[in-house]
């Protein structure tokens, strides 16, 4: 019998699954097109590339502010009301934009967007991580992999429609699809299976488990509570972790096309096929590396080992992309003639890219448990996506405008990639003695 046949409904985890996709996709499509956006804004206007990486900086530090705030106020609101009106906002925030003839109004209306967008990657994965237990690698894996495609179809679509059209009209585009697209998709999800009576999937033999092995004591699921966690080296060290990984990924992530097109002589339109490649390699990684995980996580007894395992690999091969990209790529590049450098660096950074994003939403899961996630990783993607991510794109922009090259941009990011692999192996989960007491 199904461990939900008790509720008389259908396991809806897989719908709210489908509905954090598609919303996680329609989000990422903006975000993915920045590394396009940002030549075709540096020309139309007459901007500096740093002027235009502070829209994209403070867009990130606004999404991270509020992937935090919207702790206090989703319970209250209900989810789908919640992501309906972030839709609406970031969706306004992007036609706004369209408008912008001077660069406070550009800052102003993208951090608009960015307030929007701040629904739709933390709250939409925590919530996958509550509906799943079995099967929560695959289920993250493909949650996340929604992103891939949005980097796929994010850069093509913004390239041809600056191309034929505007920077302005693919705005207006995307906001007028973010608005319809969230408000449909949000009516399908639900944050906790208890809220519909069901149960994650997976759970009564989780605590089957733990009951065979607590002998006489009484069994409950193991969490952190938030206020626990946030004086304790767990959570600061993944939230340093979130934050080194997001600063050096949007260095390359929004300037990659920008440096072969400017540093080395490409032309934008074939970079932009390429790059367009990471967005499929990260799609199927995401979702095979969650499998992978899974497995390893079932032979090994130690789900937090087999994450740690993977994203020191997946971390380690992303800096040494870097490194790739910053020396072997400027190489061989032979005044833009000559792409299959550049090729290798894409793939080789999709299949990090794609392992260490899905890796990390499980070992933040794993580490603090499910009942309290949703501050928690609201918190960690506010110092992660605010801090780092919001600081990384200002600062490889600035760094090129400065020494007119992105040569020290790449190092800093490669620095901090390998600092990740550091970090990774200093997270361990707390032991419930240590977070309850004796209770």
């Amino acid at each position: 019998m199904s461990e939900n046949a008790g509720s008389n409904k259908k396991f809806m985890g897989w719908t709210v699954l489908a509905s954090a996709m598609l919303m996680i996709f329609l989000h990422m499509m903006i975000r993915g097109s920045f590394a396009t956006l940002i030549q075709g804004l540096v020309q139309s206007t007459g901007w500096s590339t740093g002027t235009v990486s502070v829209g994209n900086s403070i867009f990130m530090v606004m999404y991270g502010l509020f992937a935090f705030f919207i702790g206090t106020y989703i319970n209250k609101l209900g989810c789908r009301l919640t992501y309906s009106l972030h839709g609406t906002v970031m969706g306004l925030g992007l036609i706004l934009m369209s408008f912008s003839t001077e660069p406070w109004q550009y800052w102003a209306s993208f951090g608009l967007a960015g307030i929007g967008s701040g629904a739709f990657w933390a709250p939409t994965t925590s919530m996958v991580r509550q509906w799943f237990i079995d099967k929560l690698g695959l289920a993250m894996g493909m949650a996340t992999g929604a992103s891939g495609m949005s980097m796929f179809f994010g850069p093509l679509v913004s390239m041809l429609v600056i191309a034929n059209l505007s920077w302005q009209t693919m705005m207006r585009v995307y906001g007028v699809v973010m608005i319809i697209g969230v408000c449909i998709f949000a009516q399908w999800s639900r944050m906790k299976p208890e809220d519909v009576g069901q149960k994650p999937l997976g759970y009564d033999a989780f605590m089957a488990r733990m009951k065979a092995g607590a002998g006489d004591k009484k069994v409950e699921e193991f969490y952190v509570p938030f206020k626990w966690a946030i004086k304790h080296a767990v959570f600061w060290t993944l939230a340093i972790l979130w934050f080194c990984s997001n600063f050096a990924e949007f260095i390359v992530f929004s300037h990659a096309i920008n440096y072969v097109t400017l540093d080395l002589g490409y032309d934008k339109m074939t970079a932009t096929y390429i790059y367009c490649i990471l967005g499929l390699i990260f799609t199927f990684c995401a979702i095979s590396i969650g499998g992978v995980v899974d497995k390893m996580a079932r032979k090994s007894g130690d789900p937090m080992k087999a994450r740690k395992k993977v994203l020191t690999c997946a971390y380690f091969v992303a800096a040494i992309a870097a490194l790739w990209l910053n020396h072997g790529v400027r190489l061989t590049a032979n005044g833009g003639t000559s792409y299959w450098a550049f090729l290798v660096y894409v793939i080789v950074f999709a299949v990090a890219f794609g392992s260490y994003i899905p890796s990390v939403a499980g070992l933040v899961g794993l580490a603090l448990g499910r009942k309290e996630m949703p501050p928690a990783v609201g918190l960690i993607t506010l110092i992660g996506m605010a801090g780092g991510a919001g600081l990384g794109p200002y600062i490889g922009g600035a760094i090129r405008d400065v020494t007119g090259t992105y040569f020290v941009s790449i190092w800093l990011s490669t620095i901090f990639y390998f600092l990740c692999c550091i970090l990774v192996n200093l997270v361990k989960q707390p032991s419930r003695e240590a977070v309850w007491g004796n209770k």
